[in-house]
């Protein structure tokens, strides 16, 4: 880790989660228990609510969290079911991904809206902010509850899965197997469990020092090292996928898509038929840049900050 960038974890990062973030726990619609992080700015211009992607947790998102914060905004950032130290509806001991149907992470950001962001932010006016398979999960939100939130930024939204080259037909055929023969608490093929190992080369993200940042609560934390999927996760997410580009004229408010150009974990398709469908989606393409775009290279990163927050000031200056 470059030295520069661990001072500006020691002198700026670390300060602020110490002296203006707090967590806590709240229950979802089924009584599991939803850990979450807050941080709510005294001249709060709206409430973002930050949804992460697939085995991610807080800690790789406490940059990202702290620019929100810097830049006049309240951050409540939920840890969906089944990762970070919210609750698993089944417990793996290698961390593996369960998930019956999108639909109940949708419901447990339903939760966390109303049960802690509603209470605690002060201007009420709240926005959305999603990273990967979190862009499922709000996209469909967006579509079920369209009065909840004025405008909403998918950053690299999973809105088709990428199954390297394998045909949506067949991925169709192996999860209806997958229900007839009992499979679905299995890993999908490719997927396995945490084992420790520097991935950068072959990871999502452009920048070493974030990487290692992340990398190392990882190491230190097993809540933290959720990694691989199941079927079950596999089946839910083709089937919710589907369905949020299906139903994306349904959305009401305005949505950036924050799109990676060299993206290898999501298929870019769906981000496009996604825009295609709905007159309330605008797309942005961030050329060469990897799945995670607020761990890309300096001036890629400055980019996609600048844009994410110009959207936003548009919708926190507007008066009610």
């Amino acid at each position: 880790m470059h030295e520069s960038f661990r001072k500006f974890i020691e002198e700026t990062i670390e300060p602020w989660l110490e002296n203006k973030t707090e967590d806590g726990y709240t229950e979802s619609f089924d009584g599991l228990r939803l850990h979450y992080h807050q941080a709510v700015n005294p001249q709060e211009k709206a409430a973002v609510v930050m949804v992460h992607g697939f085995c991610e947790f807080f800690g790789k998102y406490h940059e990202t969290a702290w620019r929100f914060y810097e830049a006049g905004y309240s951050v409540f950032f939920l840890e969906l079911r089944g990762h970070g130290k919210s609750e698993r509806s089944k417990h793996f001991d290698d961390q593996r991904v369960y998930v019956d149907s999108f639909e109940e992470y949708v419901e447990d950001i339903y939760a966390f809206v109303n049960q802690v962001v509603k209470k605690n932010s002060l201007t009420g006016k709240l926005f959305l902010f999603c990273h990967s398979m979190g862009g499922t999960a709000g996209a469909m939100f967006l579509e079920t509850y369209p009065d909840v939130f004025r405008c909403a930024v998918l950053s690299s939204p999973m809105l088709k899965v990428n199954y390297g080259g394998i045909p949506d037909p067949a991925i169709d055929a192996l999860a209806v197997y997958t229900r007839i023969t009992d499979l679905s608490e299995n890993f999908a093929p490719g997927q396995h469990e945490w084992r420790g190992e520097d991935q950068f080369l072959s990871s999502s993200a452009m920048d070493r020092d974030r990487y290692e940042y992340q990398f190392d609560q990882r190491n230190r934390d097993i809540d933290y090292q959720t990694w691989g999927g199941t079927w079950a996760w596999a089946a839910a997410a083709k089937k919710a996928t589907d369905a949020a580009v299906a139903d994306a004229a349904k959305i009401a408010v305005p949505v950036l898509v924050c799109q990676a150009g060299n993206d290898g974990m999501v298929d870019n398709d769906g981000q496009n038929e996604f825009r295609n469908a709905s007159r309330m989606v605008w797309l942005n393409v961030y050329e060469g840049c990897e799945h995670e775009l607020f761990n890309a290279d300096g001036y890629s990163r400055r980019k996609y900050f600048m844009d994410l927050l110009n959207f936003w000031r548009i919708f926190s200056e507007m008066i009610d």
